[in-house]
């Protein structure tokens, strides 16, 4: 099976931690490239972000996002892996306690999104 990488999301489900819908934009930069995308779910390690631009596989971005608490989300992370047209999945490089306390707090009230091909 390939490694989920650019465009090729085998659909096999390897995430390691709660996943919880949240439709809020999120302010992705990268050098001079600034892109306002939005997020579609989020856990501890990251999101899934819809773009029709996603950044290439391992580039370095800085994120904004606003959580439902009012509170903003200011972190690095990275592309993990992206499908052109359709989203990249992120990876939180450098998330700062206090923000991984309200991320922590928002998903523990959430309920969990299900994997695909799991009912």
């Amino acid at each position: 099976m390939a490694a989920v990488g650019e465009g090729n999301w085998s659909g096999e489900e390897k995430r390691k931690h709660k996943r919880v819908a949240l439709h809020v934009p999120v302010q992705c930069r990268s050098g001079e490239t600034s892109l306002t995308c939005q997020v579609d779910n989020i856990s501890i390690s990251g999101l899934l972000i819809r773009t029709a631009d996603p950044f290439p596989q391992h580039e370095e971005l800085a994120l904004r996002f606003p959580m439902p608490s009012g509170r903003a989300i200011e972190c690095n992370a990275r592309v993990a892996h992206m499908v052109p047209d359709a989203f990249m999945g992120v990876e939180f490089v450098d998330l700062a306690p206090e923000s991984a306390a309200v991320i922590e707090e928002y998903i523990a009230a959430a309920p969990a999104l299900q994997a695909k091909g799991k009912r």
